[in-house]
This record gives structure tokens, C-alpha cells and sequence, in this order.
């Protein structure tokens, strides 16, 4: 592996598992839903966002940003 594009991260077991199924349902690699949730979390840290993503539906509905109303979910495609 190349250690200066890619590294590892520890994640407790259940994580792994609701990330992994989201990425499934979101039609993403694990670490391209890695991205999504970290971008999330930086819009939110930034005030971007206004509600926090409902997964229980297995997508990132509700998610809505500040003026912009709903994200279109990606599940679906």
C-alpha cells in the first residue's frame, strides 16, 4: 500500500458495518462514503448545515443545507 496516498483508520466493528452497508446503498466504495460523511461533518461544523442526515432509510435523506433545501440522495442511481 502506498502509505503517503493511503492510510488506515480503526473503527469500532459496528461502524465498519453501518458504513459499509451505507456505502452499498449509496452505490459507493467504503472510502468514498468515508468522504461523504466527513464532508458532511465539516458542512455542519461550518453552520452548512442545518439537520443531521436520517440513515435510517439507508440513504442521506434529510440532509438540508442552509438555503438550498434538500440534497438530492444519492441511493438510486
Amino acid at each position: 500500500m502506498d502509505t503517503t496516498r493511503w492510510k488506515s483508520i480503526l473503527v469500532p466493528r459496528e461502524v465498519y458495518e453501518e458504513i459499509k452497508r451505507l456505502s452499498k446503498v449509496e452505490g459507493r466504495t467504503i472510502g468514498g462514503q468515508l468522504r461523504v460523511v466527513f464532508d458532511w461533518y465539516n458542512d455542519w461544523a461550518d453552520g452548512l448545515v442545518e439537520t443531521t442526515p436520517d440513515f435510517s432509510k439507508g440513504g442521506s435523506n434529510g440532509i438540508t443545507k442552509s438555503g438550498s433545501g434538500s440534497d438530492t440522495p444519492k441511493s438510486g442511481l
